[in-house]
């Protein structure tokens, strides 16, 4: 709802294409300091625990939030500031829930687990943007004020996270797997190291991390650009924005879906293949003005999304040691959640200049140049006999 809600706000407040940027990259950006961090942090302490005190942050955030747009004072540097909030909450809690996964599970349900949380989040991908929609779209027309609108959908928020909350607490401990832990830990520092090294000399896990990268910074601004393109290019309101965003979420749990249920998950031509297709939709968007047209490709875009980065995450997840789990995880969080910002200051950027068409052509064709480069890197690493586990079947 928060994904809806915030970039509505900031066209409410009159904000521009590149102050949607800016937001998002106060969402994301603290992350690509703070994940590695939290990498760390998650392979020495309880990580059950580390969750329910990131949630709890997180569930202040948007009662402030809620309190801000209820009472309409909330401005665009408010917004701003809520924005960056969160960032910091999301570079702990990200790095920490990735790798907790696995101790929740037997190692070869891993790649299923995997595919189910990433179905889990777009669930609410389908229901949040609809209520989120409706419910600014009713705000605006009872109330007089879209800022009303999205009062109403924090204070759902609110709910939200203390459910979250909830069920880390009711979690038995006794029943959650624990890495060995050394008893003297070397310097934070050390410990980064450590993590990037083991990436750096493993293929297969240097090269899906450079793909999310490239395809994160091109192609996972389509969230930025989602509000301009159905407000100035589909003519939609807010409701209208909620259906087509709906309709992402929908696409989003049925490549979730279609991964937990497939008996052989080839990785490579999951991940390339999936990215690939994801640039063209992007293109598709780009060339498109018909409404009848933008549903199934957003459908497409989600679908591909999810198979190729749910894959990317369950490649690295079968190809690194309980030991470094957290830190390779947090590295994996730091190039997708860090290279957010800098797609969403790029796209807002481009779409000022060359409008949001023109702007998905770019990006869509700078993804797939990235796609090339890293299909050339793991074939490279495949030749030299230096790829790991390349089958994820569970």
């Amino acid at each position: 709802m928060q994904q809806v809600s915030l970039p509505w706000l900031v066209l409410a407040l009159d904000g521009t294409p590149l102050q949607l940027g800016l937001v998002a990259a106060l969402q994301y950006g603290p992350a690509f300091f703070l994940a590695p961090f939290g990498g760390v942090l998650a392979d020495r302490i309880d990580k059950r625990r580390t969750l329910v005190a990131a949630h709890a942050a997180g569930l202040a955030q948007v009662a402030v939030l809620f309190v801000l747009a209820a009472t309409g004072t909330v401005t665009l540097p408010l917004v701003m500031l809520m924005a960056l909030w969160i960032g910091v909450v999301n570079g702990v809690e990200m790095p920490t829930r990735h790798s907790f996964a696995p101790d929740l599970v037997p190692r070869h349900l891993l790649p299923n687990a995997i595919a189910l949380q990433g179905m889990a989040f777009n669930a609410a991908r389908i229901i949040g943007p609809a209520i989120a929609g409706a419910i600014i779209g009713v705000g605006s027309i009872a109330l007089g004020s879209t800022i009303a609108g999205v009062a109403a959908t924090m204070g759902v928020s609110i709910v939200a996270y203390a459910a979250v909350l909830v069920a880390l607490l009711r979690m038995d401990p006794g029943t959650i797997r624990h890495a060995p832990r050394a008893e003297e830990h070397p310097p934070v520092l050390s410990s980064l190291v450590e993590g990037i090294r083991f990436a750096r000399t493993h293929p297969i896990v240097l090269w899906p991390l450079i793909l999310t990268a490239g395809i994160t910074t091109f192609g996972f601004n389509f969230h930025i650009l989602l509000p301009l393109y159905s407000r100035d290019v589909l003519g939609l309101d807010a409701a209208g924005y909620g259906a087509l965003f709906a309709c992402l979420g929908v696409g989003s749990i049925t490549g979730s879906l279609a991964l937990a249920f497939m008996r052989r998950r080839p990785a490579l031509p999951l991940m390339l293949g999936g990215c690939t297709a994801f640039a063209i939709g992007l293109a598709a968007l780009g060339a498109n003005s018909l409404l009848t047209i933008a549903f199934p490709v957003v459908f497409i875009l989600g679908m591909c999304w999810m198979l190729s980065m749910n894959t990317v995450n369950a490649t690295i997840q079968a190809n690194v040691t309980d030991a470094l789990r957290g830190r390779v995880m947090a590295l994996y969080i730091t190039v997708f959640v860090g290279s957010a910002p800098i797609g969403g200051i790029l796209a807002g950027g481009l779409a000022d200049v060359f409008g949001t068409k023109t702007t998905f052509l770019i990006c869509a064709a700078l993804a797939l140049g990235v796609i090339a480069l890293a299909g050339l890197g793991l074939r490279r690493g495949h030749g030299r006999g230096r790829l790991g586990v390349t089958q994820i079947d569970g």
